[in-house]
């Protein structure tokens, strides 16, 4: 158990990729180029794992990782596209929120389905998580007051959330004599598929070189992250346990995010992001105690 804690840990510094990779792209024009990146991404996604096929020896086509696949990739999909209309209802904190909580659904279900232990310190420690994440993330964008839409908006992306995390725990568990190389480029290549029927072509016109060249970029590095992370969680979702698994990747993740950016997009370690800081820490350790 100790190597596969360290091959998570070895994955937090590409979850931080990933992220500024997002960060930078979503500060243009106000989410602007999303759709654009977030398709692109996808699609070199699955370029990216094409090499991870010959990783197993099972190449031909199974049910069980197409199933698989095309249900994440639905969920990644929704997952971006109501997001952005998530910040235009509520605001980028209860956004974070919810989607961050969704990692409690396949703990949950990881006790009573897979028979993995779920202790009350452990719970604790995936609430203070959570906790801490919300104190984390900073956003300069106006609060909105929201309703029954912004609470809907919350309630899928906590599901879209949770689904990716399912999926991988199903691929991982019932399907593990199958590619996990091809379950990824379905997860990837259907959810590009998908999302490129939100572009339009004003989006495309009005998009300088700069900006291009940034969405490449940044998609290219994005994609690469992603990938990695996606066949490597898959492949410990069978043998490390779920409250394990999730919120030490996902909450140590967004603890370095938050202390990389005060470095990288000069942002400000204020009284609440300390306390984040604290708390995400103290959660960490009492889901590992």
């Amino acid at each position: 158990m100790s190597l596969k804690i360290l091959v998570i840990l070895a994955c937090v510094p590409l979850y931080v990729t990933n992220s500024f990779c997002d960060k930078i792209i979503s500060a243009k024009s106000e989410n602007a180029f999303n759709y654009i990146y977030n398709c692109f991404k996808f699609l070199l996604c699955s370029i990216c794992v094409i090499p991870m096929f010959f990783l197993d020896t099972m190449l031909g086509f199974t049910w069980g990782s197409f199933v698989c696949g095309c249900a994440c990739a639905v969920m990644y999909a929704v997952s971006k596209t109501v997001m952005l209309k998530g910040y235009e209802a509520t605001s980028v904190a209860f956004m974070t929120l919810c989607h961050s909580s969704g990692m409690i659904v396949p703990c949950v279900l990881g006790h009573f389905l897979w028979a993995e232990k779920l202790t009350v310190l452990s719970v604790s420690g995936i609430i203070i998580t959570i906790i801490a994440v919300l104190l984390l993330k900073d956003s300069k964008k106006r609060q909105t007051p929201f309703g029954k839409n912004g609470i809907f908006y919350g309630l899928i992306i906590f599901l879209t959330s949770a689904g990716v995390m399912i999926t991988q725990k199903l691929m991982g568990i019932y399907f593990p004599e199958e590619n996990i190389g091809l379950y990824n480029f379905y997860s990837f290549f259907v959810a590009a598929l998908i999302l490129c029927m939100f572009i339009s072509p004003k989006q495309i016109r009005s998009s300088t070189k700069a900006d291009k060249k940034s969405i490449g970029v940044c998609a290219l590095c994005s994609a690469i992250s992603l990938s990695i992370i996606s066949f490597v969680m898959t492949n410990l979702a069978s043998s490390v346990p779920s409250v394990i698994l999730f919120p030490l990747f996902n909450g140590l993740g967004i603890i370095l995010v938050c202390i990389g950016s005060v470095f990288a997009f000069k942002e400000k370690l204020n009284a609440k992001k300390i306390t984040g800081l604290i708390l995400g820490i103290l959660g960490l350790l009492l889901i590992n105690f």
